[in-house]
């Protein structure tokens, strides 16, 4: 053995050198001193050990009585014992590996101690809970050995932590299946078997034979089917039931016993595990089918909080490192010369999205068309002021300059598709598409290899929208000469000119926002739902864009009518519903209760209703909804 300061180690050693686990106390001093004179070169730690060891011993043995790796026996002062419980861990290991070769071996019981063994050495605890632990996190080492206290006063099993607990677990099988062997066991638990479960014989006769011929295969089925949870749980109650009426047990009878208690629980171990799977991959897939719904593209605050069909959070259904595994397995894996199901970007101020990309195209076309209105009235307006003031800006003459302006106040207004648009994915996806002639292909987006100027994607034609800012203007501005003589008296000065030249198409059609009082004092509860609507409004919106616009996107989508008056029509319908449901629920609603959990509950109920399920894109319906609410509470 290399040499060592660690006391622990020392003691095990020094143990099956004596060949028992117990240790004269002054014995082992003495060999400490000896063995720290002759290693102290190689381990420093043993300095301490040179001179009188018995105080930095003292202080060595604490932390190991108190992790009951020893017990000090201290009956007779004259002969004070160390008593060392790793001895036990190569003992019995031993015996398991009898057990493994022949099911007849007993297990090791308390019974199989030493009389003097203190008690306090044994990590005692009932098999329901010691198994389950094992069985989740065992982490096999040769300090601990556990006393498995099993139901019906049968003796505790000796269990050491150096031995994997599926030795524990394969041994109470193979003890199981020497009993089923037996012609008189085999019949009898098998018709048994089948009585209780009619019109399965097929499914128990497999399960038994399976068992029978081969536990270890038995076991992984455990793992895998539903089906021999039941059955197994079948099987060990018959046994235990059986002897439930034998008074005096024998050996093997005890053997059988302790097995089915350790089975029984290893059962319902991995049914708990097999449901706590099914319920993680049942929630990865709810997590998959949220982000193919609107809006599409989500960071991982917004994943996290996904919720059920019930409205309960996804994030405590499966584990933390799973969700991230699904994320990285969606994000790269993929098939030659294509990109992965979901691709990432960001935007300017570094928010990370997750989008799948048959989505990036139809939204790309969506938000383009969103933002069409918004900057032809904005560039409208400003470019008719400019002209009031008898001047030119250059992008209403250049195309060029008119596809930089409209550049610019994309990434302004919509930061999401302005990075969509950058995104280093888009060519290729573009390509991909084309030829895989997947929905949404890019036809519309691309020319050859270069994606189309702002002025195609937002369909904005420059002369069209100098035209209409001229019409606006007074009938004298018509006039050549007379406008150009009023041009020449009332040009204003050249700083506001610049001034209103740079002035952006996000102030032009920025809302005036409501100011709350300054004194919060006595907030009335008024008040208090419209600041929690626009904390609500703040988490729903995306980057850059505002509720108005958004409600605008998600009610094309949703309405669907073609003539205008009855487009018109079915909005103020589903307006008035969702109206007088708020009036409703604002009876009762304060502004802490006012949450997107809340929202979302409200919205999900009134889509439910008759009148909503006539509409066929629920899920565009259901987010409209949702802003609605928030925009009706916002500005009451």
């Amino acid at each position: 053995m290399a040499a060592t300061s660690d006391m622990g180690v020392l003691l095990r050693f020094y143990a099956s050198k004596q060949k028992s686990p117990f240790i004269l106390y002054s014995a082992f001093v003495d060999y400490v001193k000896r063995y720290a004179a002759k290693n102290v070169e190689e381990q420093e730690g043993l300095v301490p050990y040179l001179g009188d060891p018995t105080a930095p011993l003292e202080a060595a043995f604490a932390p190991l009585i108190e992790s009951k790796q020893i017990a000090i026996i201290d009956t007779n002062p004259a002969k004070k014992i160390i008593f060392v419980t790793g001895y036990f861990n190569a003992t019995f290991a031993e015996r398991y590996k009898e057990i493994k070769s022949n099911a007849t071996v007993p297990f090791p019981t308390i019974q199989d101690m030493p009389k003097q063994t203190p008690s306090e050495v044994l990590i005692k605890s009932e098999y329901t809970e010691i198994i389950f632990d094992l069985l989740k996190n065992q982490k096999p080492d040769d300090k601990n050995l556990y006393a498995i206290i099993v139901p019906m006063n049968l003796p505790s099993i000796i269990f050491p932590g150096n031995v994997p607990v599926s030795v524990l677990v394969n041994a109470s099988l193979e003890k199981m299946q020497h009993m089923l062997e037996k012609d008189e066991y085999h019949d009898y638990y098998l018709k048994k078997l089948r009585i209780s479960n009619p019109g399965k014989e097929i499914s128990v006769k497999n399960f038994f034979s399976q068992f029978v011929k081969a536990p270890e295969e038995a076991l992984q089925s455990l793992k895998n089917s539903a089906d021999c949870f039941y059955f197994w749980g079948q099987l060990c109650y018959f046994i235990k039931q059986d002897y439930e009426k034998v008074k005096d047990f024998t050996q093997e009878d005890v053997n059988v016993l302790q097995a089915v208690a350790i089975s029984e629980i290893v059962t319902s171990f991995y049914k708990n595990e097999s449901a706590k799977n099914q319920q993680q991959e049942n929630a990865l897939k709810t997590v998959q089918m949220h982000l193919k719904q609107p809006p599409y593209f989500f960071t991982m605050d917004g994943i996290l909080k996904f919720t059920d069909a019930k409205g309960v959070p996804l994030q405590g259904q499966y584990k933390d490192e799973a969700l991230k595994e699904f994320l990285q397995k969606e994000t790269t894996d993929a098939m030659a010369n294509e990109l992965p199901n979901l691709l990432v970007f960001k935007t300017a101020s570094g928010a990370r999205y997750f989008i799948y990309k048959e989505k990036v195209f139809p939204l790309i076309i969506r938000m383009c068309n969103e933002l069409h209105d918004t900057i032809n009235d904005a560039l409208t307006r400003e470019w008719y002021e400019v002209l009031l003031n008898y001047d030119k800006l250059k992008e209403m003459t250049d195309e060029a300059a008119f596809n930089a302006r409209l550049e610019r106040e994309v990434e302004k207004l919509s930061p999401v598709l302005y990075a969509l648009l950058n995104a280093t994915f888009l060519s290729v996806l573009n390509v991909e598409m084309a030829r895989t002639n997947k929905s949404g292909n890019s036809a519309n987006l691309f020319l050859g290899e270069n994606l189309m100027p702002y002025s195609h994607l937002l369909m904005l034609n420059r002369q069209t929208l100098l035209a209409n800012a001229r019409i606006l203007l007074p009938f004298w501005y018509t006039i050549p000469i007379f406008s150009w003589l009023l041009g020449l008296f009332n040009k204003k000065p050249q700083k506001k000119k610049k001034q209103g030249a740079k002035q952006s198409v996000a102030a032009v059609t920025e809302d005036v926002e409501e100011r709350r009082p300054s004194s919060h004092k006595n907030e009335s509860r008024k008040d208090s739902l419209i600041h929690a609507a626009k904390k609500v409004e703040e988490n729903l919106i995306p980057e850059g864009s505002s509720i108005e616009r958004e409600m605008n996107s998600y009610k094309k989508q949703w309405n669907k009518m073609i003539t205008k008056q009855a487009y018109l029509n079915l909005t103020e319908d589903v307006n008035s519903l969702i109206r007088d449901y708020m009036r409703k629920v604002l009876r009762t609603i304060s502004g802490k209760s006012f949450t997107i959990d809340r929202i979302q509950d409200l919205a999900e109920t009134l889509c439910k209703t008759p009148n909503m399920q006539k509409i066929t894109d629920q899920d565009s319906l259901y987010v409209y909804v949702q802003l609605y609410m928030v925009y009706l509470v916002k500005n009451l």
